[in-house]
C-alpha cells in the first residue's frame, strides 16, 4: 500500500538530497559548458583549415597561371594555343572560386580582381591568335608578382596560431587577422593597372548618367514618387562621390517597414531601391508577379521590356529583364525588380546599366538604333543550324555581349527537345551558337 509523505518527512528528504541535487545540475552546467567550448574549437580549426586551404589553393592556380602565361609567350601553333587559352581560364576560374572563400571582409582586392578578369578575357583573344605579344608579356609579369607575392605571405604567416579574428565572430562577422588583411591590401596596392592601349581588347564603353545637378529636396521627392510610397517620410541620409555621385533616400512608414533608393545628382534617376519589408506567404504565380513588374516599369517610363531571368528567394521575385529596341532584345541593358509573392508590391529595383548604355547611345548619337537590323542568316539556314530532334518554338533577334565584351547580332532561338527547353543564341554573321541556356518553362521564350 502507498503512502504518501508528510511535511515533515519530505524536509527531511530534501535535506539529505539538496547536496546532491546542486552536485548534479552542476554537473550538467558544466557538462554542457565543456561541450559547448569544444564544439566551438572544433568549428574554429574546422574553418581555419579551410580558409588556409584556399588561400594556399589561390596560390597554387595563380603559380600555374603564371607558368602557362610564360609558355603561352613562346607558343605559335593554333592547336596548342587554343589548350593554353582554356587551361588559363580553369586557372583564374579556380583562384577565383578559392578567392570567394576567405573571410575578406572589407579588405579592397580590386586591382587582383581586376588583372585576373582581364586576363580571362585575354585568353579567348590569345586563343584566336589575336592578342600582341607585348600584352602577353604584360600579364605575364603581373601574374608572376601577384604569385610571389601571394607566396611571401603563405610563407610568412603560416606559423601564426589564428588566421581568423575570431573575438568578432559573435558582433560582427569572420574576417582574417589584422596582419593577414594588411599583407592582402599591400598587395593589391602593388599591382600596377593594365594600359588598356596595350590589352587592346574591344570594350562596350561604359556611358554616363547626365542631365541638371538636382538637390536634396528634389531626390526626396523622386524618391517618394517612384517607389510609390505617398504617405511616407523621405529624408536624404548619405551623398555619394564617384563614377555616378548620388544621394542616398531613406523613406520610412508607420510600421518597421524601410525602403532606401539611391538616386543620381545629375538627371535625378533612381539607380536602385530595395525595401526592408519581409515577405511571409506566396498568394501570387509567376505571371501575375511578372506584370506587375511590367506595370512598374511601364507607369515609369520605360519601354518595352522582355524577361530573361527569374529568381526566387524569401517569397521575393526578382525578375531581370531586357528592353526591345527597334525589335532587339538589347542583353547589355538589364533592368531588374523585385516584387512580394504576397501581394505584388514592388520591394526593389535595378537599373544602372541600363541609365549607363542610354546614356552611351545619347552620347554616340545613334539616331538609327530604333531600325530594323539586317540579318545574314534567313530561317531555312536557321533550321539546318539546329538539332533536328529539337523543335523551334520561338524566334527573336537580341543583342548580346560576347566573351570579349563586344555586342553580337544573335538568333535566339526557344527550342523544345524533349522534355527540356532552351535558349540557343546563333551569331548572325558566324552561323555558331554563341550560347546555350537551359530554361525551366517556354514562358521564358
Amino acid at each position: 500500500m502507498f503512502f504518501p509523505l508528510r511535511g515533515d518527512r519530505v524536509k527531511r528528504w530534501l535535506g539529505r538530497s539538496f547536496t546532491r541535487i546542486v552536485f548534479a545540475l552542476s554537473l550538467l552546467v558544466l557538462g554542457f559548458a565543456l561541450g559547448q567550448f569544444y564544439l566551438q574549437k572544433a568549428y574554429q580549426q574546422q574553418m581555419e583549415a579551410g580558409y588556409r586551404r584556399a588561400l594556399r589553393e589561390f596560390a597554387v592556380h595563380l603559380t600555374a597561371l603564371a607558368q602557362e602565361l610564360g609558355k603561352a609567350r613562346l607558343v605559335s601553333a593554333p592547336e596548342q594555343t587554343a589548350v593554353m587559352a582554356a587551361n588559363m581560364r580553369s586557372s583564374i576560374e579556380a583562384a577565383q572560386a578559392n578567392l570567394g572563400q576567405l573571410p575578406l571582409g572589407e579588405v579592397d582586392l580590386g586591382r587582383i580582381e581586376q588583372i585576373m578578369w582581364e586576363c580571362y578575357r585575354s585568353s579567348y583573344a590569345y586563343g584566336q591568335g589575336s592578342l600582341s605579344s607585348e600584352a602577353l608579356q604584360a600579364f605575364y609579369e603581373q601574374i608572376s608578382q601577384l604569385s610571389g607575392e601571394v607566396q611571401n605571405l603563405l610563407a610568412d604567416k603560416e606559423l601564426e596560431s589564428s588566421w581568423v579574428s575570431w573575438s568578432r565572430y559573435f558582433t560582427t562577422s569572420l574576417t582574417f587577422s589584422e596582419s593577414i588583411t594588411t599583407a592582402l591590401s599591400n598587395i593589391n596596392a602593388s599591382l600596377d593597372e593594365l594600359d588598356g592601349n596595350l590589352v587592346g581588347l574591344p570594350r562596350i564603353a561604359k556611358g554616363s548618367i547626365s542631365g541638371d545637378e538636382i538637390s536634396k529636396e528634389q531626390a526626396v521627392q523622386t524618391a517618394r514618387e517612384f517607389s510609390g510610397r505617398d504617405g511616407w517620410e523621405f529624408q536624404v541620409v548619405n551623398e555619394r562621390e564617384g563614377d555616378i555621385p548620388a544621394f542616398t533616400v531613406e523613406g520610412r512608414g508607420a510600421g518597421q517597414e524601410t525602403i532606401t533608393l539611391e538616386v543620381s545628382r545629375q538627371g535625378g534617376l533612381v539607380l536602385w531601391m530595395i525595401s526592408s519589408q519581409t515577405v511571409s506567404e506566396s498568394n501570387l504565380s509567376e505571371n501575375q508577379m511578372a506584370d506587375s513588374a511590367r506595370r512598374f516599369l511601364a507607369e515609369r517610363g520605360f519601354p518595352e521590356v522582355h524577361v530573361t531571368d527569374l529568381q526566387v528567394l524569401h517569397n521575393r521575385a526578382t525578375f531581370t529583364f531586357v528592353p526591345v529596341v527597334g525589335g532587339l532584345l538589347r542583353y547589355a541593358e538589364p533592368i531588374k525588380v523585385q516584387v512580394s509573392a504576397s501581394d505584388g508590391q514592388i520591394l526593389g529595383f535595378q537599373g544602372v546599366l541600363y541609365y549607363l548604355a542610354r546614356g552611351r547611345a545619347a552620347a554616340e548619337e545613334q539616331g538609327t538604333e530604333n531600325a530594323p537590323p539586317q540579318v545574314a542568316l534567313e530561317p531555312k539556314k536557321l533550321e539546318e543550324l539546329i538539332n533536328p530532334q529539337a523543335v523551334v518554338l520561338d524566334h527573336k533577334l537580341a543583342l548580346v555581349p560576347n566573351e570579349l565584351d563586344e555586342e553580337v547580332l544573335t538568333h535566339r532561338l526557344g527550342v523544345k527537345l524533349g522534355e527540356d527547353y532552351y535558349l540557343v543564341y546563333i551569331n548572325d554573321k558566324s552561323g555558331q551558337e554563341e550560347r546555350i541556356v537551359p530554361v525551366s518553362s517556354p514562358d521564358f521564350f
